[in-house]
């Protein structure tokens, strides 16, 4: 909960600090934050077995770096996004991000979990409480894996977040010339 609390403003005030002279910090925050949290996440699962408190402190860290980019993809968001259709996108962003992430996580682990326990454990048995930790821990590696695709894929964008946002701008200011130009023509017309 403390990685949360810190991560999220931290990353909300690295990205307002940054974004002014690096066009693309929104997405290298997010990538670098996703590549950072990886191994410390897998290395603090390595070490539950042999030490106390390190996989504590590198949990906290590996946290805190995945929460830098929560209030930063909503804002990647609403700026690559035209406003009529902002609240629609941001809706799918969260039924996405909850759908594969929060609900969907935990069952793909337990389900890769049960299967393992299987393929370490000696079959007709009951698996040992050792079997059991490390099918879980095994299983859990999975999240690593995917931080990892989703920090190259937050790499991949900041190739062509300034592009979007510059169509974004420019569409956005076409609309607002159209809408300032149509009261005009309506006035001259009905005094024509």
């Amino acid at each position: 909960m403390a990685s949360g609390v810190v991560g999220v403003p931290l990353g909300s005030w690295l990205g307002a600090a940054l974004i002014k002279r690096f066009p693309r910090a929104h997405p290298i925050i997010c990538g670098l934050g996703l590549l950072l949290s990886a191994p410390a996440i897998a290395l603090a699962m390595m070490l539950a077995p042999v030490t106390q408190y390190t996989p504590f402190v590198l949990m906290f860290f590996g946290e805190l770096a995945l929460n830098l980019n929560w209030a930063i993809v909503a804002d990647m968001l609403l700026y690559v996004v035209v406003p009529p259709r902002r609240s629609t996108a941001e809706a799918a962003q969260i039924l996405v991000s909850h759908m594969f992430g929060d609900a969907g996580s935990p069952y793909l682990v337990g389900v890769i979990s049960e299967s393992l326990k299987t393929t370490l454990g000696t079959p007709g048995e009951a698996p040992t409480l050792a079997v059991q930790f490390k099918s879980l821990q095994y299983a859990l590696f999975v999240t690593c894996f995917v931080e990892v695709l989703g920090g190259v894929f937050f790499l991949l964008t900041a190739i062509y977040i300034v592009r979007d946002k510059n169509r974004v701008d420019r569409a956005i200011a076409e609309a607002e010339a159209q809408s300032s130009q149509s009261p005009q023509s309506s006035t001259q017309d009905a005094t024509d």
